[in-house]
């Protein structure tokens, strides 16, 4: 069953899904993922529950959409940082609820601004979840960035483990950050990595045994992956996370950073995809 309610407001439409193969819910505003959870399984994406419904802010949790620019414009400095996906409302280009129990679900948001690309955001929502982040329509030649900024539920981020990025360089953002066990890494603390370069084809896993899961991410158009947690100290300081709500997630990210040195000329499309899947533990 597929619905749209609208439990923050007008403004904000949610469409809500619930079949055989999973639970959902998608915010228009942002074009963001908030929940999904394959069937029998805990929450895989994390919502903070004191995250803001107000426009112009970005929603804390789910998966935000970073988009057509990650961090600041390096173009003009005044845009906002991170892009106008995460703040701006989509159309729903289709939503469709096949036999096979997945829905495919199609938002749109046309060009903002002059000189602005058009985005789609395809969603597979089903026993995985698959998203594509579509740029289309260039007008001109212009450096390009993006991230899905997805927040991983898991039962302690202190607890889990994350594999697959062992062989990559990283830049360390956190001022405060500790030491952390490398291989595989252990998350400790307060932490914000760009790795790149990171290969297409690796397979980046959260092991989470008091969950007694795996989540598997898969990436395609993506040469690069931020790992981030904002730490005890953070969080308690953050309106919209919380003391203590750090410990329920940790933050993988299917990326085009800004060191990739994209470009996208006149006419060219972008298609980056994160397809993520739980492999349950024994």
């Amino acid at each position: 069953m597929v619905t749209t309610e609208y439990p923050y407001g007008e403004e904000f439409p949610i469409i809500k899904i619930e079949t055989k193969l999973c639970t959902a819910e998608i915010s228009l505003y942002g074009a963001q993922v908030l929940r999904w959870a394959p069937a029998g399984q805990q929450p895989v994406i994390y919502m903070s529950p004191k995250a803001v419904f107000r426009k112009g802010k970005a929603l804390r949790g789910g998966i935000p959409l970073c988009w057509p620019w990650f961090g600041k414009n390096t173009e003009d400095a005044s845009l906002p940082s991170h892009g106008v996906a995460r703040i701006s409302t989509w159309q729903v280009g289709s939503c469709e609820e096949g036999e096979d129990g997945r829905v495919r679900v199609l938002l749109v948001l046309p060009p903002e601004q002059e000189l602005m690309p058009s985005g789609a955001v395809a969603m597979e929502i089903g026993d995985e979840l698959t998203i594509s982040l579509l740029t289309m329509d260039v007008p001109r030649t212009m450096p390009f960035s993006a991230a899905m900024h997805t927040y991983f539920a898991v039962s302690d981020y202190e607890q889990v483990a994350l594999t697959g990025l062992e062989e990559c360089a990283f830049t360390e953002f956190a001022d405060d950050a500790v030491p952390h066990p490398e291989d595989p890494l252990i998350p400790l603390g307060h932490i914000d990595r760009i790795y790149h370069p990171v290969p297409e084809n690796a397979e980046l896993t959260i092991h989470d045994p008091a969950w007694k899961r795996s989540i598997r991410i898969c990436r395609a158009a993506s040469n690069s992956a931020v790992v981030w947690n904002p730490g005890a100290a953070l969080a308690a300081t953050m309106g919209d996370l919380g003391a203590g709500e750090e410990r329920g997630f940790l933050a993988v990210e299917t990326t085009v950073v800004p060191a990739e040195n994209c470009m996208l000329r006149c006419g060219e499309k972008h298609e980056l995809t994160t397809r993520i899947q739980v492999i349950p533990i024994d």
